[in-house]
């Protein structure tokens, strides 16, 4: 066992050398001939084998697979596997993207056998084990005491995030807790209950929450937070309590109690309020607001910006990378145009008023893309949409019609969906033009904003609809759209509850598009994955006439099958075959 923990160590030494979200605290480097003993009596050493830690937060939890290629390349995979967008390339059901949206799990032999499932766990596994070496061995080492708990919080805080991955994505795991065991000897391991699982974290995110710091400054900006941890506690508690889990469970027999609840428990709902309360109450987080540039710059600035108010819990890159506009732009713009959005995610946006879209008005016809909520504009690019074509240079159309040189549907290398993100890009860089190493957010403060008023929808619509929409109007109001002269920003009056719930997941579908996945699990935990099946995603066709008019239509391109089974990935099947039955397998699989 002590040869075990000498190789992780030497391994998390050697991550923290290459990785590529170095930055402040992650700078530390390590050498892969340090013995334990040896990194455990310097404290550079230390300190390199603890931010080694971070390393696998930003590559695993925005996409399933992470072995061969780099976070920065499929960081997609999870947003393109719903009806938000689409994988540029080629189709094929043996990855991840393509492989849901298709149903189709074959690669291996069987489906269980499907090779990102094996990666998203081996890989999860590891680091919960170089959590639980690091919480075994940091008070031998020779940092003072109060550096060595507040690394021991944030080991146990990452630790919790990573189980808390594991959870969503596969149920009730098998919890390590404070040992050091072989995560790849499933002989002696069992899952939890889901309740087991989703106590224990509520435990620990309770106690990291109490030990963090309430802020992280300097070098030490990206470490987590309380409020990070608050964060992923609401984002616990509003699993456990949605539909999937909470009185709508799959499961049945030996697997029931393991990918959910036995009975509905409303009052699941009030922890996310109680937690989601509590971190709004902190005093250090805010939504980002500036309708006085422009419209909605308050948004752009949220997804832009490495250091500001919104930023809850979140991944950073370093500022040497282009990341992630070069994995967005189209080629024109030196991007490598690796994620597309679907029409129906354009639909999904309201107009400027905040009112719904009429496709069926004359003005829309013309022009689907005018008079629109802000938002759309800093997250997608159109046809006729501009852009730099030089590193802080003059903005100039991107054109996306059919055929146009480049960029436009139809060409080789060009768009598929008559669209291209740039959320979270920089708009006066180019693709391959270094940025401030902003990376991605996990969480941000209107993530615990539309999670706050989506519970507290499910415990009494009624009782508490002037805080629900307290919270869906500060939101729209800083996207920048028009209050209107009855200042309700476009939400409807006196909504039920089953209106209340489309309109908040509407807007999270719209406010997080393109960010970690977030469609994603929003589909999976409300149990909206299965509306999906059989349904068309669609492509906007510009075309372009001899006399430089412009006229469009909607072409389906892609159909999404789905099976109840989907909503839980696949216990690996070479874990399931070297456990001996002590790994009972998902409902489906």
């Amino acid at each position: 066992m002590k040869k075990l923990i000498i190789f992780f160590l030497c391994a998390c030494c050697v991550m923290a050398a290459c990785t590529e979200t170095s930055e402040g605290f992650l700078e530390s480097k390590g050498k892969e001939t340090d013995d334990l003993e040896s990194v455990l009596s310097d404290s550079a050493k230390v300190m390199g084998f603890h931010a080694a830690l971070f390393w696998q937060v930003g590559r695993l939890t925005m996409s399933p697979r992470t072995s061969s290629t780099s976070t920065l390349s499929n960081y997609k995979d999870y947003e393109a596997g719903t009806d938000n967008s689409r994988y540029s390339g080629y189709f094929r059901v043996t990855e991840f993207t393509p492989a849901y949206t298709k149903g189709d799990f074959s690669q291996g032999g069987t489906n269980a056998g499907f090779t990102d499932f094996r990666t998203a766990w081996v890989e999860a596994y590891q680091t919960i084990y170089r959590c639980n070496s690091f919480l075994q061995n940091y008070k031998r080492t020779p940092l003072c005491a109060a550096t060595q708990e507040r690394l021991a919080y944030e080991a146990r805080f990452v630790r919790a995030f990573f189980y808390f991955y594991l959870l969503r994505q596969y149920g009730g795991i098998p919890l390590l807790y404070d040992e050091i065991i072989d995560p790849f000897n499933p002989l002696y391991l069992e899952r939890s209950s889901f309740e087991e699982c989703v106590n224990y974290l509520a435990q620990e995110l309770r106690a990291t929450a109490d030990g963090l710091p309430l802020e992280q400054m300097g070098a030490d900006y990206g470490r987590p937070t309380k409020a990070s941890a608050l964060g992923v506690l609401a984002e616990l508690y509003a699993l456990a309590a949605s539909p999937l889990h909470n009185g709508g469970n799959i499961g049945s027999g030996d697997n029931r109690l393991l990918v959910g609840y036995e009975d509905y428990d409303v009052n699941r709902w009030r922890n996310v309020v109680i937690t989601a309360k509590e971190l709004m109450d902190l005093g250090t987080h805010e939504l980002v607001k500036d309708n006085q540039t422009r419209p909605g710059n308050g948004f752009y600035l949220a997804t832009t910006k490495r250091v500001n108010s919104e930023r809850v819990w979140f991944w950073l890159t370093v500022n040497s990378t282009a990341f992630p506009s070069n994995e967005l732009l189209p080629k024109s713009r030196n991007g490598k145009c690796n994620i597309q959005p679907y029409h129906e995610l354009i639909e999904a946006f309201p107009m400027k008023d905040g009112r719904p879209i009429n496709k069926e008005s004359s003005a829309y016809k013309e022009n689907p893309y005018a008079d629109r909520d802000p938002r759309l504009g800093y997250t997608v690019i159109y046809n006729g949409a501009k852009w730099v074509k030089t590193k802080g240079g003059k903005q100039e159309e991107v054109w996306t019609y059919k055929n146009a040189s480049q960029d436009g549907y139809g060409v080789n290398g060009g768009t598929r969906t008559g669209y291209y993100f740039r959320k979270c890009a920089n708009e006066t860089l180019m693709g391959n033009d270094n940025g401030e190493g902003v990376g991605l957010s996990f969480i941000r403060y209107s993530d615990i904003m539309l999670l706050y008023a989506e519970a507290l929808t499910e415990l009494d619509v009624n009782q508490n609809r002037e805080e629900i929409e307290k919270q869906l109007f500060e939101i729209r109001d800083r996207a920048g759209i028009d209050a209107g002269d009855d200042e309700r920003y476009g939400v409807p009056a006196n909504m039920g509850k089953d209106e209340m719930i489309d309109f908040i997941i509407n807007e999270r579908r719209i406010e997080f598009a393109n960010e970690c996945g977030n469609r994603f699990w929003d589909l999976k935990r409300r149990k909206l994955y299965e509306k999906l099946d059989g349904v068309w995603t669609s492509a906007a066709v510009w075309e372009k006439a001899d006399n430089g008019s412009f006229s469009w239509s909607v072409q389906p391109i892609e159909q999404h099958f789905f099976s109840q089974k989907m909503y839980f990935s696949a216990i690996p099947q070479r874990e399931i075959n070297a456990s001996h039955g002590k790994l009972i397998q998902n409902p489906g699989w």
